[in-house]
């Protein structure tokens, strides 16, 4: 049909006309402006949709960076609580803190365990962050304590420590994160109040530290109410709790029903010494199995001669050697003592993941191939910078030969024996067999020995009967710091673990 033209007739007329093109033109100029603008607001939308997703695309992966520097600084810290005395890690390097009220107060606040204050973690330049953090005080950074007049040197500074990935646009490493962690008081609590009665937040009571540890991520930066954000914050808390169960106060202990020799005699000759000085029992122990008729102390003290008694010396009259059994059921911590299965974990389980030197099977040392096994000098304070203590671990037998020496915690899962001079300073833990022979080995121990026959060969663990053998000049002396300084080697018991925000924890 032919829409160019068209007729209209009228009684005695005719009339054609050409049909409203520009009203017909406007219409589509309309439709066009209609879907231009849609496109538009489509267009415009697409790319606000993609800004946003890209924003909560790199949140999600600062977040993800941040809270994984976290808790990689609450592993580094775990490690790190392990040997420095917890009130040096209260005080921070310096040794001091503000004693006044009013920081007292703030000391005690939820808030006072962020390493960095949240508004300028949020801010924080992490891959120069002095300016900001000028100013902050060191208490609860962890370090080595101060000595004497020299401050103690901070293993996690107050500017954090970098996380690094290779850098994927050339040579070197970029900073994704940085961590920063603090440790604080469990102040208020019971069991921190029976030993702190002043509530002293930078004065540990219980052995239990909290750790809190802060990782700093970079993402988008804006600005929002006039204040910059360029990173995304991730906060986790625990608690480290340092057992005291080997502190037992004697140069000398033996747990088990009973006690027998190791040679053919419990004691050879007269010059050793066994000395546990004017506080402490010589020998303590501690009876397993206490409603029978046999004792370790009547088996000891009846295989003595009358020369010997008196090389057993200490609290008590010659010879000193007293049944503990009853006191250390009063400490919960040294109660654990009393489970054979807890020695068991703690010997397979718990020692070799945190020792320094791991040993299997069993081992013959003498001065030529012995490894390092550290030390420790009993007549100088725990934090000298010389003091070097190690963790070794022997999951079987060890024979020394010849002069060895060493320092720290000293583990052994079988028998010890040996021949010539061993030194050592600290805590030694003959768990397991628990058979020594000192009958030929001179023992020179400034420290503390533990000796206990523990096996699980049914099933369940149980304890048996210790073999001992003392002899030669053999002196095993009590030492309190070196005691203390072999317990602190042991890894801290975590309890529990939380994720913070600012909401919850402002």
């Amino acid at each position: 049909m032919n829409r160019g033209l068209q007729t209209r007739t009228i009684p005695g007329k005719q009339f054609s006309h050409i049909p409203d093109l520009c009203r017909e033109e406007g219409l589509a100029t309309l439709i066009a402006l209609i879907a231009l603008a849609i496109f538009s607001l489509l267009s415009f939308y697409m790319a606000f949709g993609a800004k946003t997703e890209l924003r909560i695309s790199d949140n999600y992966e600062s977040e993800v960076q941040a809270t994984y520097a976290a808790r990689a600084g609450l592993t580094h810290a775990r490690e790190l609580v392990r040997g420095p005395v917890y009130n040096d890690l209260l005080l921070g390097p310096d040794g001091a803190y503000t004693n006044t009220a009013a920081y007292l107060s703030a000391a005690r606040t939820f808030a006072f365990r962020n390493p960095v204050p949240w508004a300028t973690a949020r801010s924080l330049d992490v891959l120069s962050p002095v300016s900001s953090l000028t100013g902050l005080a060191d208490d609860g950074l962890v370090n080595t304590g101060k000595y004497s007049s020299t401050n103690g040197t901070p293993l996690v500074p107050l500017i954090g420590i970098a996380e690094t990935a290779p850098n994927p646009y050339g040579a070197g490493t970029i900073t994704t994160a940085r961590y920063f962690v603090k440790v604080t008081d469990n102040n208020g609590e019971a069991t921190e109040l029976a030993a702190d009665a002043a509530n002293n937040p930078f004065v540990d009571g219980d052995n239990t530290i909290i750790v809190r540890s802060m990782g700093i991520a970079q993402t988008l930066r804006q600005t929002v109410a006039g204040t910059v954000r360029r990173n995304s914050v991730a906060v986790c808390e625990t608690r480290f709790r340092m057992l005291t169960t080997f502190d037992l106060d004697a140069p000398f202990v033996v747990e088990g029903p009973d006690v027998a020799p190791s040679a053919p005699n419990l004691f050879n000759g007269v010059p050793f010494d066994i000395r546990g000085g004017s506080a402490n029992p010589g020998i303590a122990v501690i009876d397993t199995n206490p409603g029978d008729t046999t004792s370790a102390v009547s088996t000891f003290k009846g295989a003595l001669s009358k020369n010997q008694q008196k090389s057993i010396t200490g609290s008590t009259p010659s010879p000193s050697i007293e049944d503990i059994t009853t006191s250390i059921a009063a400490d919960s911590d040294e109660a654990l003592l009393k489970d054979p299965a807890y020695l068991l974990n703690f010997v397979n389980n718990v020692v070799p993941a945190f020792a320094d030197n791991v040993f299997q099977g069993n081992q013959h040392w003498d001065a030529t191939n012995a490894p390092n096994l550290g030390s420790f000098n009993y007549s100088l304070p725990p934090n000298d910078p010389s003091q070097n203590p190690r963790v070794t671990y022997v999951n079987g037998d060890l024979e020394v030969a010849g002069n060895v020496s060493g320092g720290g915690l000293l583990v052994v899962t079988g028998k010890f024996s040996g021949n010539g001079r061993f030194t050592f300073n600290g805590l030694v833990l003959v768990i397991g067999k628990g058979e020594v022979d000192f009958g030929g080995l001179n023992m020179g121990l400034h420290g503390g020995l533990f000796v206990a026959n523990v096996s699980a060969a049914s099933g369940t663990a149980t304890f048996g009967v210790p073999k001992v053998t003392i002899g030669g000049n053999s002196d095993i002396i009590i030492d309190s710091n070196g005691i203390d300084m072999g317990v602190r080697q042991i890894a801290p018991v975590q309890l529990g673990y939380r994720e913070i925000n600012s909401m919850m924890d402002p």
